[in-house]
């Protein structure tokens, strides 16, 4: 009964190290929020295929297809075959920092998309449906010329810009566009945003170009750091580009996964807000980082862990937001039928509020991985983690609710007693 619907598998993801966008093996990108990872949700199909928003890029008649990370990086390449000809498309979330791009006003986030057909001719369909704050928000699109649109929510602007013919719905909820593209030719969609500001309408062409060079040069800069040499090298530069992909650059915190609700087994209620830093991955995250050769995504990790658990001195939350918040309510989306059919639809996660003992010796397990691959510590942060020993001394012996974040009596759990 729910058709439409991708196998969650099929989802590749590519970020900006501030949010992330899951694009199907069809084209469709069907997550995305902005303008970081917990933030509200632009195009949320994942969770509603009808009414949760999608930006669609495909042949507009049937085709097989592939799709590749560009060598070590996190652009995505996906080649779509027909019997006419074949597109590739790229995806990417711009990454200028080290360049002089960066320098010229931009926006806070950009997506981009570069068409291409790679041989013969492609008839090509895009379909661009925001649906800003979860759906909840009636986003109307409209023409602001030069071959760009914008849709408003409140203090937040969505401009899309292109060289190909778009058309707007009916409703001017969307806009749909069909094109021939012939052998060698590019095209491109940009699609930025911002929040209380100037509503930047970026260039396209050699530009996009250089934008989508510059990402791709940052990426293998990045992943080039990773020292390790040993087996299986490949799949370790892909686990560590995923944990790249979802660390927040304006804080170092790393993020549990980028999206809500997906459920453990279809049809079933336990799906999961995850889109926040759990104190019980800090150790295993940390201790990744440093062992592959990253330092900085160690220190700014450790230095954000260490910030976030002096908001709730001398208690030690399950998790914080990626700044740090302390307060993330868990409230229900009902106008979301789930992905395939998998209800309740959860914002925010009520296990921030249950006491969880085991992570205490988590924090102290992350700093001493730091420390024992060379890092120093501050006074202050030397101060904190003492603190965190007298407070241990003090609650060890109560029951709490453990670390599978049961809801109901809190017990006595041997996890949460040897940590």
């Amino acid at each position: 009964p729910y058709r439409g619907y991708q196998p969650i598998g099929d989802y590749a993801i590519i970020g900006d190290c501030r949010t992330a966008a899951l694009i199907s093996r069809q084209g469709s990108l069907d997550w995305l929020c902005l303008p970081h990872f917990s933030g509200a949700a632009v195009f949320g199909g994942l969770l509603d295929c009808r009414r949760g928003g999608r930006f669609l890029v495909c042949p507009a008649i049937p085709f097989e297809s592939q799709r590749r990370y560009i060598g070590e990086t996190n652009v995505l390449e996906t080649t779509f075959a027909t019997d006419r000809g074949k597109l590739r498309v790229l995806d990417c979330m711009p990454i200028l920092a080290g360049s002089g791009l960066d320098k010229r006003l931009r926006p806070a986030n950009e997506l981009l998309r570069i068409l291409e057909c790679a041989e013969g001719e492609v008839d090509a369909e895009i379909a661009f449906e925001p649906r800003p704050n979860y759906a909840r928000a009636r986003g109307v699109i409209e023409p602001r010329g030069g071959s760009s649109w914008v849709c408003r929510h409140r203090d937040e602007l969505l401009l899309l810009r292109s060289d190909l013919p778009l058309q707007s719905t009916f409703d001017r909820t969307g806009l749909r566009g069909w094109v021939r593209l012939s052998a060698g030719r590019r095209h491109y969609l940009s699609l930025s945003y911002v929040r209380r500001d100037v509503g930047i309408v970026v260039p396209l062409g050699a530009a996009a170009d250089r934008r989508l060079e510059s990402t791709l040069a940052w990426w293998r800069a990045w992943s080039g750091q990773c020292d390790y040499k040993g087996p299986y090298r490949p799949a370790v530069i892909r686990s560590v580009l995923a944990l790249k992909l979802l660390t927040h650059a304006l804080s170092g915190a790393v993020i549990a996964a980028a999206t809500t609700s997906l459920p453990e087994a279809i049809g079933g209620v336990r799906n999961w807000d995850y889109r926040f830093c759990w104190l019980r991955d800090a150790a295993l995250t940390l201790s990744a980082f440093l062992d592959l050769g990253y330092r900085d995504e160690g220190e700014k990790f450790l230095a954000w862990l260490l910030h976030a658990t002096r908001l709730t001195w001398p208690r030690l939350q399950v998790m914080y937001d990626v700044y740090g918040a302390t307060r993330l309510p868990e409230h229900e989306m009902d106008h979301f039928e789930g992905y395939r059919g998998s209800r309740p639809v959860r914002i925010g996660n009520e296990a921030a509020d249950q006491r969880q003992l085991d992570a205490y010796g988590t924090v102290l397990l992350a700093a001493h991985a730091y420390i024992g691959r060379g890092g120093r510590l501050t006074r202050a942060e030397r101060r904190v983690l003492s603190k965190l020993g007298r407070t241990v001394v003090r609650c060890w012996r109560e029951p709490d609710d453990g670390m599978w974040e049961l809801r109901g009596q809190r017990q006595h759990t041997t996890y949460s007693k040897l940590m």
